[in-house]
């Protein structure tokens, strides 16, 4: 085993060089990789909680549109449910003023229609009357005075009026 003789003294100082690169590294390179990995952490720990942060934050956002929404909502069917209730009473009202409309109409028409039959009766008591008083001076030739025969005249329509409200 002659190829594998250690010597004591190499063994030794390449042991404190290696001490010494370690405490150089560690010193040097691993504390500040260390201390990076830290802060990194660090950092993606407050970027985590400020994205927490804003989901709630966002959360509370929506609630609150959520509400205004539902309130929106509520205003509007009660302007609609108000503009329902104002369009009955626009209709009920149109339906009335019709109403009262063609009554109007109907109690003018039924004047209009008593006035005609009125100036229709004074118009054939009229013509009756001619007709009777023409009748009765042929017949009697002269005997009978008008104001005789407008009172037989006046006696037959009254008496034809009485007929007519009988039946």
């Amino acid at each position: 085993m002659e190829g594998l003789h250690i010597s004591w003294q190499i063994f030794l100082v390449q042991l404190c060089f290696f001490m010494i690169l370690l405490i150089v590294l560690t010193k040097l390179l691993f504390k500040p990789i260390v201390g990076l990995l830290d802060a990194r952490s660090t950092q993606i720990r407050d970027e985590y909680k400020g994205i927490e942060d804003t989901k709630s934050g966002l959360e509370d956002m929506k609630k609150g549109y959520q509400n205004q929404i539902n309130e929106l909502t509520g205003k509007t069917n009660a302007i609609i449910q108000q503009a329902i209730k104002t369009a009955e009473e626009s209709k009920q009202e149109i339906i009335d003023e019709a109403r009262k409309e063609s009554n109007l109409m109907l109690q003018k028409a039924s004047l209009e229609i008593e006035l005609e039959r009125k100036k229709a009766v004074v118009e054939l008591h009229k013509e009756v009357s001619g007709l009777s008083v023409l009748c009765a001076s042929r017949i009697i030739e002269g005997s009978i005075n008008t104001e005789m025969a407008d009172k037989l005249v006046k006696e037959v329509i009254d008496g034809l009026d009485n007929v007519k409200n009988l039946v």
